[in-house]
């Protein structure tokens, strides 16, 4: 409570009020600030002009009674503790005032003893008590307000990103604009950095919210980290640095983590470290290690680099969110301030915890620690990853023809391999796990276009490489199927050959050693073009079928013509998007991959489309100026049949069970590339 309590008096009789205030004057602890009004009248004018911590209120007032006073200060909203002092004790107005809202009620006879004393606090902590409840409440109001502006900030700026980064990427595949490459590169580089920043801004605030949940799976930790360094690798070779992981405890095969935000927290203090050093090395290392307060293993990742470092001082706000170093934003580096903080609380969601160690212009070293799971029972081994190439791209000239189906679950190494098989002039198709590259490679050859190599990862969701494998050669295909794996166990290359495949490809993949298998299993011609030629149309193929100009300069010609999988028909597709500029990309990207595609711009046109046409997929809007999204799915529902998939595209991330409850299985976040829309149509 506070030291002085202001009191507002309502006492129509002179006598009780020099009696109440003199018995509060003589109180030491809390000292008491009185106030003497006669009536309602007098005390709303008071409540006006001086805030109240209690009220003491006579029962009767002339011809007004408590209850009336009572009435007056709630119709005014006023929120203050009342108690009532009446002449004689009566239960039944004692229960009317505590219905009307009191807070107590006392005899006057009793503001002399003890218990007087103990209601007014009693009252006032009451009061404490409601008010924490009510700020509760407001603040709790005002993070809901929060996130649903940063969830309607996150849709808005998402439109205009699909169309900035759509049309850049189409602009990018368009032999034509060569001369524009430069210009246009730029402009995509800068949407994806705007991208990455919301990213992160809407990140923080599912975190701030608690809304960010972990997805745990069983990881198998060389692949995994070959994967990233296979990602970061590129980048710090583009300043001019070493990047290196090893290991300094034998390793477990697998461990038990969210994969998507292991890999978001490396890749953010690798990007850090790459954007911080302008030459030398940057050293990544693993070990394992005991907890002294748990007794459990831990493992735990350092990224160490030769940058400019930080002063001391400063060490304890940079994951905080928000801050950043004022020397390194003078330096130009960007950044909301906001993925050190956003890789915190990452690692405080995987059981453990984030440190810095930072000379300043002697670089740093971040070191953090997560909780595996059980890997006591875990085979242990060094880590060993393959020596990248050092050769350049344009070393090798080999030119080659032939159809190549490219499987891996993360779309940036499905990417990174075909950028390297298309630079020698094959076609390149993708899957992104062992049942798709199944459907992909039955479909080729039942239109007599069957694939001539498929490079497959052995580790994938859904389906894995080997039983992907095992059920080819069931449907008695023979295609070549060269395994890619970041294990290096003893036996592993022939195990895996009995298990059927061609071929083995270790993790990073190194050009020379991929060259060598394109060259085995590929036909060798001595002019590219004479590659790009030898090929029926269509036969690009599936997911990531298109390969932007930052990825393959020489496959822009070939992204011109319309992008066909194997074996799939032209599929006809309603776009339900009342942005006309998102509305107008979209039909660009789905009919350069050789599909039919129709605008819809409002709910009614919508409904108005299905009732004249059947159509494979409807890419649905949430935001529409006369439905809301998942309202008109359901009136869609009652219009098509069964064949036809409802796929959400949205700005913000739809609830799971809001997808559930509309019968809905896929959605898209925007911005919506051709990557997306090749893997959804495929």
């Amino acid at each position: 409570m506070t030291d002085v309590i202001r009191v507002l008096l309502i006492e129509d009789d002179e006598d009780d009020y020099f009696l109440t205030a003199d018995y509060l004057s003589q109180c030491q602890e809390p000292r008491f600030d009185i106030t003497w009004v006669t009536n309602s009248a007098e005390a709303v004018a008071a409540f006006r002009c001086k805030l109240f911590d209690i009220c003491l209120l006579d029962y009767i007032l002339g011809a007004e009674n408590a209850i009336d006073v009572l009435n007056i200060i709630k119709s005014k909203g006023i929120s203050i503790p009342v108690v009532i002092l009446t002449g004689q004790s009566d239960a039944k107005v004692d229960e009317m005032v505590m219905r009307a809202g009191a807070a107590d009620y006392l005899t006057k006879s009793e503001i002399e003893t003890p218990r007087f004393m103990r209601t007014m606090r009693y009252a006032m902590v009451r009061r404490e008590i409601e008010n924490e409840r009510i700020e509760r409440h407001k603040v709790e109001q005002q993070n809901k307000a929060k996130d649903k502006f940063l969830a309607h900030l996150g849709h808005e700026l998402r439109t205009p990103l699909t169309s900035i980064l759509g049309y850049t990427e189409l602009l990018l595949d368009d032999a034509g604009n060569e001369r524009m490459q430069q210009e246009l590169s730029i402009i995509h580089t800068n949407g994806k950095h705007l991208l990455s920043l919301l990213n992160d801004l809407l990140d923080m605030s599912r975190i701030m919210a608690n809304k960010l949940e972990l997805s745990p799976k069983d990881i198998n930790l060389s692949g995994f980290m070959t994967d990233v360094h296979s990602l970061m690798n590129l980048a710090a070779k583009d300043k001019g640095l070493r990047l290196s992981i090893n290991c300094q405890s034998p390793l477990p095969e697998s461990i038990k983590a969210d994969p998507t935000r292991l890999r978001q927290v490396l890749i953010n203090l690798i990007s850090n470290a790459v954007k911080f050093t302008d030459s030398g090395n940057i050293e990544v290392s693993l070990e394992v290690f005991t907890s002294h307060n748990s007794g459990e293993e831990r493992l735990r990742f350092s990224v160490k680099d030769s940058g400019i470092g930080m002063p001391p001082d400063k060490l304890d706000d940079i994951f905080h969110p928000f801050e950043q170093i004022e020397d390194v934003m003078r330096a130009n580096h960007g950044g909301a301030g906001l993925g050190l903080a956003i890789c915190r609380e990452l690692v405080h969601k995987m059981g453990g915890d984030i440190s810095v160690e930072s000379n300043f212009g002697k670089g740093s070293v971040f070191s953090f620690y997560i909780n595996p799971g059980d890997i006591s029972e875990q085979p242990r081994d060094e880590l060993n990853l393959a020596a990248p190439s050092s050769r350049t791209p344009g070393a090798m000239n080999l030119h080659v023809s032939g159809r190549v189906l490219i499987v891996d679950d993360l779309r940036e190494l499905r990417r990174l391999t075909g950028h390297m098989v298309s630079q020698c002039h094959a076609q390149v198709a993708y899957a992104e796990n062992g049942v798709k590259a199944l459907e992909a490679v039955l479909m080729a050859e039942q239109e007599g276009k069957p694939f001539h190599l498929v490079l497959m990862d052995i580790h994938m969701p859904v389906m894995n490489g080997i039983d992907s494998l095992k059920a080819m050669r069931k449907h008695n295909c023979k295609t070549a199927v060269v395994a890619i794996t970041a294990a290096s166990r003893k036996g592993l290359k022939q195990s895996l050959m009995d298990e059927g495949f061609d071929d083995i490809l270790g993790k990073p993949i190194e050009k020379n050693a991929l060259m060598q298998i394109l060259d085995k299993y590929l036909i060798r011609t001595p002019d590219p073009a004479l590659a790009d030629v030898s090929l029926p149309d269509g036969a690009n193929a599936s997911p990531d079928t298109s390969i932007s100009h930052n990825d393959n300069a020489s496959n822009k010609t070939e992204n011109t013509q319309p992008e066909e999988s194997p074996g799939s028909d032209t599929k006809r597709v309603l776009v339900i998007e009342d942005d006309h500029d998102a509305a107008d990309l979209m039909q660009l990207l789905i009919s350069h991959q050789g599909h039919q595609v129709a605008i819809a711009n409002t709910g009614e046109q919508a409904i108005s489309h299905v009732d004249q046409e059947e159509y494979d997929f409807i890419l649905l809007d949430l935001t529409l100026p006369d439905y809301h999204g998942f309202e008109l799915a359901d009136a869609l529902q009652k219009h098509i049949n069964d064949t036809t998939t409802i796929v959400v595209v949205s700005g913000r991330e739809p609830d799971a069970s809001d997808l559930t409850l509309h019968n809905i299985s896929h959605s898209l976040l925007k911005p919506v590339s051709k990557d997306d829309l090749s893997t959804l149509l495929a």
